[in-house]
């Protein structure tokens, strides 16, 4: 299963997060900027999809996904 990383606005940004192996988290605050919302993303996508063997995707607001690297919106499987 391919880890999710998926940002939402709410009153703040808030993330939810799920893993190859049920890890994850829900409703975490992930900052109150799209700046502060794309750096908590990259470094989830980071720590959850390039550590699973079978990628990542990311899910956010257009204004996190601009300041998001593209390499870290959607991380491939590995072979």
């Amino acid at each position: 299963m391919r880890a999710t990383i998926i940002i939402e606005k709410k009153d703040r940004y808030r993330a939810t997060v799920s893993g190859k192996f049920g890890g994850g988290y829900s409703n975490v605050n992930a900052g109150e900027t799209p700046q502060e919302a794309a750096s908590f993303a990259a470094r989830e996508m980071i720590r959850y999809g390039q550590s699973n063997s079978e990628g990542g995707d990311l899910v956010a607001p257009e204004e996190v996904m601009q300041l998001v690297p593209a390499h870290l919106q959607s991380v491939p499987a590995r072979a």
